[in-house]
């Protein structure tokens, strides 16, 4: 985590990337399947916020670069609720750079949870003769990181390492990626009445295609993370 010295350079600090954060909002990746909207580069910065300053102050730098990026003429898709996924993705890198091993990996198996018992979600999908949890790659995630905290608490890595950084975005971008499912259900389909012609087919769409959405999220955003990381790092000698 950012070692700033006092509160009001943390502030600072964290209002500067709520603005280049409402930036990269701006700039699309790939189409939200069944929506007229896209997924942008906010998601590679997303859980940078909590690595950065924390669970909480990286939600709330993460809720404000949203309501900026919408000033700046993105619009809203979930009736301004759009912040969640990212705030949630800030909220599990926070856990993790503050060292909250429990509520890093009890988080996410509660949104994991919240969807799973929603009748308008899959929860398994038949892949040939056999029937694949919906979340599957989420659940690996936190598999990864109860791994991962294993090996930090038996001194083989560091919370510095590149190790430590890959799987703490794949948990946070999965944890993003299933609380956005949560918000379609509830804000798109039960209070908007945005229903897809069918269902079950758009989750079976969704089921096919998010493992090469979020890989690529992984990966491209460990990618750009650790280098910020480790120059922060010398700078401050606190990460």
């Amino acid at each position: 985590m950012l070692g700033a010295p006092g509160r009001s350079k943390k502030i600072a600090y964290s209002s500067i990337f709520a603005v280049a954060y409402s930036i990269a909002r701006l700039f699309p990746i790939s189409p939200y399947v069944g929506l007229n909207s896209t997924l942008t580069f906010g998601e590679i910065f997303s859980p940078l916020a909590g690595m950065l300053f924390g669970p909480y102050v990286g939600v709330v730098s993460v809720t404000l670069g949203t309501f900026l990026a919408f000033i700046r003429g993105r619009p809203p898709v979930f009736d301004g609720l759009d912040f969640l996924p990212g705030a949630t993705a800030a909220l599990i890198a926070g856990f993790c750079f503050t060292g909250k091993r429990n509520v890093s990996l009890l988080v996410p198996l509660i949104v994991m949870a919240l969807f799973t018992i929603d009748p308008l979600s899959m929860s398994l999908i038949s892949v040939g003769p056999i029937s694949v949890p919906f979340l599957w790659m989420h659940l690996l995630s936190v598999l990864t990181m109860g791994v991962t905290w294993v090996l930090v608490g038996r001194k083989k890595i560091q919370v510095s390492s590149l190790l430590f950084v890959g799987a703490t975005f794949f948990l946070s971008t999965m944890s993003a990626h299933v609380a956005g499912g949560v918000m379609f259900e509830n804000v798109l389909v039960r209070i908007n009445g945005v229903l897809p012609s069918n269902l079950l087919s758009y989750w079976r769409g969704i089921f096919y295609l998010y493992p090469l959405e979020r890989t690529f999220f992984t990966i491209a955003g460990t990618a750009v993370t650790f280098p910020i990381l480790r120059t922060i790092s010398r700078w401050t000698g606190k990460v």
